[in-house]
């Protein structure tokens, strides 16, 4: 395929095309894979490649399975492959659907467990495969046939490849064919910088809290953070370290949850609980208002670990403190992925008065972060932890005065750090200068340049603007955020431009006069002691504003949906983004 028709697909980072070509290097020798990779690192687009190009390579008389416990894994997978590969045609197995003459047909684990039959498949994909030791799913990867040497290939893809009851997946996945881990992702730029913060809760003593399956027993559990001055260290933690952050809290069960949201409102703070056990409404409409910026901190408990999307998370409070790294890790995810709007993520842990070596923090979290190989070794049952209601409910020593004096506090926390540890990590690394106007976003690349992320509903389009304030899309459709900033910083690699670099040294020179002479012709407030940078910054805020205003009326979604419908004007707008892209690359290579 030519570059001119690929040159509005999707293109794979790096590291997603090292996972690709690692698969099928070792599919000869290996049939059971393992691939891990990061919440945030687009695991989804590495495995719809590799169905892509198992397709079309090595088998295509047989459809490719992609198997998950959850719908909204079902339905991420869906979408994302269509992304890589568009024209693939796709059918669910699950429920009462049974859509089975397919390319890819993606399957809900439940509905084989339950003993649904299924066409043979030619390759095996477990998405979150660190649930293939769960009850039924080692019997359907077994009926599959992929422990048999004629059987299918299986590929399992996890951003967790071990388990709470520490059970190893080595006797389901032969080989680790790939891996990247957090901290790699983070300093190569393509997870959020993030730092930790350690919060000590004065009388939280968690070395006297029982161990059931080897995390705190969450009866006791319970009991211990949902009283007042737990609860309170939580808000004031926020409050000291937080406060205009979006933020979302891992609480110990559904009491806790809603002792926590209650104490945030108190506080002014626009909170909610969200739950397991709420009606699927109720739930989507919390969930609505967090994306819309109606609720800015969100307790949660048994739910939001897997498959929650919200990029614009830029902090996380452990209020459930776990011994489990892998539980751990799933809850400091929800805070890593990239978006303009944030420069780093902010991971707030709750921690005892004394300090308990089994305790996962930040800080342990990114001194682990090596390569683990799975290990052959028979499966261990063991009991897991269950959410148990406490006995006695957890009662409010708060009075009217006492509320009163907590609050009087919190306004004084505001300007001193309490209860507060700081763990600082490594240096913001974040490369690009994104301005936000509204729900859209601009990048000013030098020159009169600017690049835009256009919002359409709950996706944006990666645009360009050309001569005479003409747009171009680099991609036939809106996109998931982090993909359409990916396009477009894509793009702009290619130019090697030190006007977006946010280390440039350029930054640290004093304001120039012509720079001075602009803030003053536009009103902006500023001194003799701020730099280019400062000065650069404040007036491509002011341009911004104008040029997102500008970008939104003239940009037309419908336009563009009409012109990729057209297979010659399609033709011509593709080989446009390529031009560009080549223009790029030649000025890239002739400085």
């Amino acid at each position: 395929m030519s570059c001119e028709v690929r040159c509005l697909e999707i293109q794979l980072r790096p590291y997603q095309k090292e996972a690709v070509d690692a698969f099928f290097n070792a599919l000869p020798q290996h049939r059971r894979q393992l691939i891990t990779l990061p919440t945030g690192s687009g695991k989804t687009v590495v495995f719809g490649s590799v169905a892509k190009r198992f397709y079309e390579t090595v088998h295509s008389e047989k459809p490719i399975l992609v198997l998950a416990h959850r719908t909204e894994l079902l339905e991420q997978a869906e979408a994302k492959i269509y992304m890589v590969w568009p024209h693939v045609i796709t059918g669910r197995v699950q429920a009462e659907r049974n859509e089975q003459l397919a390319q890819v047909i993606l399957a809900s684990t439940q509905t084989l467990v339950a003993g649904r039959s299924i066409r043979e498949p030619g390759l095996v994909i477990y998405d979150e495969s660190h649930h293939a030791r769960a009850e039924g799913a080692l019997r359907v990867l077994e009926h599959l046939g992929v422990f048999k040497e004629d059987g299918p290939p299986l590929l399992g893809v996890t951003a967790t490849p071990f388990r709470s009851d520490k059970t190893e997946l080595g006797d389901i996945f032969e080989h680790l064919t790939y891996e990247r881990t957090i901290l790699q992702m983070i300093m190569d730029g393509y997870l959020t910088n993030v730092r930790g913060k350690k919060v000590d809760v004065p009388n939280l003593e968690l070395k006297q809290v029982r161990t059931s399956a080897g995390d705190y027993n969450v009866q006791d559990l319970s009991l211990a953070m949902n009283h007042d001055i737990a609860l309170n260290a939580v808000v004031e933690a926020v409050t000291v370290n937080a406060k205009h952050r979006k933020s979302i809290v891992f609480a110990v069960d559904v009491k806790h949850a809603n002792a926590l949201a209650q104490r945030f409102k108190l506080a002014g703070y626009k909170a909610a609980a969200i739950d397991g056990g709420m009606k699927a409404e109720e739930r989507a409409k919390i969930l609505a208002d967090f994306a819309a910026d109606k609720i800015r901190i969100l307790v949660n408990c048994q739910i939001l670990t897997e498959g929650f999307d919200q990029p614009d998370v830029d902090c996380v409070v452990i209020a459930r403190p776990t011994k489990s790294q892998s539980l751990y890790t799933q809850m400091v995810r929800r805070a890593l992925r990239l978006h303009p709007g944030k420069s780093e993520a902010l991971i707030l842990d709750l921690t005892g008065a004394s300090d308990d070596k089994n305790l996962q923090t930040f800080a342990r979290l990114m001194k682990t972060q090596t390569k683990r190989k799975p290990q052959k070794k028979s499966f261990a049952s063991g009991a897991k932890v269950q959410d148990v209601e406490p006995e006695n409910e957890a009662q409010s020593l708060m009075t009217e005065e006492s509320v009163a004096e907590w609050l009087k506090r919190l306004a004084a926390l505001e300007q001193q750090e309490q209860f507060v540890e700081s763990i600082n990590l490594f240096a913001n690394r974040t490369r690009f200068r994104w301005e936000r106007v509204q729900n859209h976003f601009a990048i000013s690349y030098g020159d009169g340049h600017w690049a835009y992320l256009i919002v359409e509903g709950t996706n944006w389009w990666p645009v360009l603007e050309l001569t005479g304030s003409r747009y171009l899309p680099l991609h036939d459709k809106a996109l998931p955020l982090e993909y359409a900033q990916g396009i477009v910083e894509g793009y702009l690699e290619l130019l090697e431009s030190k006007v977006i670099q946010k280390d440039a040294d350029w930054r640290t020179a004093p304001m120039s006069k012509a720079q001075a002479t602009l803030l003053d012709k536009f009103q902006i407030a500023h001194d003799e002691t701020w730099t280019r940078g400062m000065a650069s910054d404040a007036l491509n805020r002011r341009f911004a504003n104008v040029q997102v205003r500008k970008a939104v009326a003239a940009f037309q979604p419908d336009k563009w949906r009409k012109v990729w419908e057209t297979p010659e004007t399609k033709r011509k707008y593709e080989n446009m983004v390529a031009a560009l892209r080549k223009s790029a690359q030649q000025h890239r290579r002739a400085q």
